[in-house]
């Protein structure tokens, strides 16, 4: 009896261990299928995306390739750019990823998204060219990410102080490297004759520094500027001078953001952006040696005129200069058409209007006198607002017979008007606009109008916007208040910086206003004593 209760307490004990041990093990597969569950793999095949072709292919590249858009990535994905993810070997410039140029990734990826995509649009036209001029005069390749921060690489680009083209040359700089800026071209604006400028200049810059950040630095803020910088701090790390003040912000921040836009250039879709909407520039050149109309060409080659100025955009004019030695860019495969269809017209039908020099003062009713034709029709030819020719200089004169041709119609439209050596001072114009609007920096207009004051132009003031002209003491006086004029005080004066402004002081404006305070209320009018 006592060996069957023996024998029942120990099935019972073996049967509830058996229950234990499958519970435990239920529990530990119900955690691994929670934690790991199982994951499909799933192959991604990632086609080639186009653009990028190899450098000296540029001028192969097909215009009727459609780019593949269907493999972009996530918009919010970006580039962890450590020390153990970032390859040096993807550039041949160095590369410094600090908080500067993290935060200027940041700033054209994340809160100027749509500024890049532009820029990215534009620089496809024009980056295959310049990186092969840049390998063909030995340079590294990422520098053609240059004009990202120059331009947005904008041909047409004109900033406040004077500089022009992609690589916004100022025009003292532009002559030492040979690009022109007359009346029928600014070279600074030829895509390839500036390219090979600011190649040159940036290869004389490296060469003196041995260092391409401050070579950089130096084609932005000036060659002197970064040269005392390096002296008087005595070193020649790029970073290391600019936490000091001597440079200026735009120059310290030049360098941080050329470096980014060249990160995210290389990395465009990894940051979200499309491929470019643009086709890579493809063209032949044709040696002209007489001037020829722009809209006779699109004519003959049944193309845009459109298409013609972006392939020429240093010409100022819808006529080429009457020089033997201007190449004209036309599209691709069609220079033996050309040159057949040119040598068959007479210089006449290739130009349709002629070309006078004027003197300076000329009548133009003696110019029509001469050639048969209207006044009217030689001020709308030209854009004239006068009836004398303000100073010497080409202007075109119409032939009657070709007048209402389809070449004609839009002629005037694309011809800007003639400078004037004086510009009179209208409603709402400042120093800056005068000088921006006349290719001049604020300086130069300055030093242009002898004893100006930018603080008292007024309405019908005479300014001095041509440096050829002369000056002449009777020309231009000092403008002086010969009466009490009032002022609208706007948030921020204080009697001390209205007094300054117009060269007064505070007791007389206290004394004519009868203020007891200094307190001023913005949006309220105060008499300024002459």
């Amino acid at each position: 009896m006592k060996k069957l209760l023996v024998l029942f307490f120990l099935s019972l004990l073996f049967i509830s261990c058996s229950l234990i041990d499958l519970k435990t093990q239920t529990k530990q597969n119900i955690h691994n299928i929670q934690s790991n569950p199982p994951v499909k793999k799933v192959e991604i095949v990632k086609k080639p995306i186009l653009p990028p072709l190899k450098d000296d292919e540029f001028i192969l590249f097909s215009p009727n390739i459609n780019f593949e858009t269907s493999l972009l990535f996530d918009k919010s994905l970006s580039l962890d750019l450590t020390s153990e993810t970032f390859n040096q070997k993807d550039y041949d410039i160095p590369i410094v990823v600090n908080a500067r140029v993290k935060y200027f990734i940041k700033r054209y990826t994340k809160l100027y998204p749509v500024t890049f995509q532009r820029w990215l649009n534009n620089a496809n036209k024009y980056i295959y060219i310049v990186k092969d001029i840049f390998r063909r005069m030995e340079l590294p390749t990422d520098l053609a990410c240059l004009p990202f921060a120059e331009s947005g690489f904008d041909v047409y680009a004109y900033s406040w102080a004077g500089a022009s083209g992609m690589w916004q040359f100022m025009e003292s700089t532009g002559k030492i490297y040979g690009l022109k800026n007359n009346f029928w071209v600014d070279e600074r604006r030829d895509f390839e004759k500036a390219t090979i400028a600011a190649a040159k200049y940036l290869k004389y810059l490296y060469e003196y520094f041995n260092d391409w950040y401050l070579a950089i630095a130096a084609y932005n803020g000036g060659f002197y500027k970064v040269l005392k910088a390096t002296q008087k701090y005595k070193t020649k790390n790029f970073f290391k001078i600019s936490k000091y003040r001597f440079l200026k912000q735009e120059t310290k921040d030049y360098v941080p953001k050329f470096i980014a836009l060249t990160i995210i250039y290389k990395n465009y879709l990894e940051y979200g952006f499309e491929p470019p909407q643009t086709d890579p520039l493809i063209y032949d050149k044709i040696k002209l040696n007489q001037p020829v109309n722009l809209y006779v060409i699109a004519d003959l080659l049944n193309t845009e005129f459109e298409k013609l100025k972006e392939l020429n955009p240093s010409l100022k004019k819808p006529i080429t200069p009457p020089n033997d030695n201007f190449e004209l860019r036309i599209p691709y495969g069609t220079k033996l058409f050309l040159e057949k269809k040119i040598a068959e017209l007479s210089p006449e039908e290739l130009l349709q209007v002629k070309i006078y020099y004027a003197k300076k003062k000329e009548k133009l009713y003696k110019i029509a006198r001469k050639f048969g034709v209207s006044v009217s029709s030689i001020k709308r030819l030209n854009n004239l607002r006068y009836d004398f020719v303000l100073f010497s200089g080409p202007i075109f004169i119409p032939i009657k017979k070709y007048e209402k041709s389809l070449a004609m119609q839009n002629f005037a439209n694309d011809i800007n008007a003639v400078t004037p050596r004086i510009y009179i001072v209208r409603k709402g114009d400042t120093l800056y606009n005068i000088a921006h609007k006349y290719g001049l920096s604020v300086y130069e207009l300055i030093k242009l109008n002898k004893g100006i004051n930018p603080r008292l132009i007024r309405p019908g003031d005479p300014i001095i916007v041509s440096k050829k002209y002369k000056y002449r003491k009777k020309r231009y006086k000092r403008y002086t208040l010969t009466k009490n004029r009032k002022y609208l005080i706007r948030k921020g004066d204080t009697l001390w910086s209205i007094a300054n402004k117009f060269n007064t002081s505070v007791e007389k404006i206290k004394k004519t206003n009868k203020l007891k305070t200094t307190l001023l209320i913005p949006g309220t009018y105060i008499t300024i004593p002459n």
